[in-house]
């Protein structure tokens, strides 16, 4: 049965940066209060002076990194305690592995990070709803065609992927984002993957350069082949 809406199927789900309510961000995991749903900055801090009222100004980097080990180290051990998690700062390996310790999660978001081992993702069985900011290491996401339960699934330059059937198996996908960032562009084998994923009712392509050139017959072809998919920025349209 399907999630979306046919409102939502005209929108990006995760358009606007996150934070449970907007805004809230958290930076020390003493800010955390027990809540589900949290967006967690724990690096990239402003240790700056320029501005009298800032908490973590002149912090050495041994203070930094207990900040994000105290994140880490809850995160491992407390495998319950979140439904929904996005991160606003850049993500090491060490702190995505642990994020994908959290069991019960449906929602999840990295906005950008050196994380180019996906692997971790796998123990996530209830993850409905999943971002990846720009992985410009990931080389293989073959873990993704394992996220069963998916619905949306949203990634940003993966500019060493180029062949994305893995995902052919996410039966209950229905919108996929592909996009290569902020002035870049990532490069796409071809869009045949599309035929073996009719359940998809949204899709958007943005930053990509085709390695295969299609002819606007051979376009139309594959828009017939797809009669239920909405096409948010006339990706398909392309030659």
């Amino acid at each position: 049965m399907p999630v979306f809406s046919e409102t939502q199927v005209e929108e990006l789900y995760f358009d606007v940066i996150g934070g449970f309510p907007p805004a809230k961000i958290l930076k020390e995991l003493k800010e955390y209060r027990g809540e589900e749903r949290i967006c967690v900055a724990c690096t990239q801090i402003d240790t700056s002076n320029l501005f009298k009222d800032n908490p973590y100004a002149n912090l050495s980097r041994r203070e930094l990194k207990n900040i994000l080990d105290e994140w880490i180290d809850f995160l491992r051990t407390n495998t319950k305690a979140l439904k929904a998690l996005h991160f606003n700062s850049r993500v090491p390996q060490a702190l995505f592995d642990a994020a994908c310790r959290q069991e019960n999660l449906v929602e999840l978001r990295f906005k950008w990070g050196a994380y180019p081992d996906l692997s971790a993702l796998e123990n996530l069985r209830k993850l409905q709803f999943l971002y990846l900011g720009p992985g410009a290491g990931v080389a293989d996401i073959t873990t993704l065609g394992k996220l069963k339960s998916l619905v949306v699934l949203e990634m940003t330059g993966f500019k060493k992927i180029e062949d994305y059937s893995p995902l052919i198996t996410l039966d209950n996908l229905e919108q996929l984002v592909i996009s290569g960032g902020t002035l870049q562009y990532t490069p796409l084998k071809d869009l045949e993957f599309l035929r073996e994923m009719p359940n998809l009712r949204s899709i958007a392509l943005g930053g990509i350069s085709y390695r295969r050139k299609y002819s606007p017959r051979e376009i139309a072809d594959l828009r017939a082949a797809l009669p239920n998919l909405h096409d948010i920025n006339n990706c398909l349209h392309r030659r």
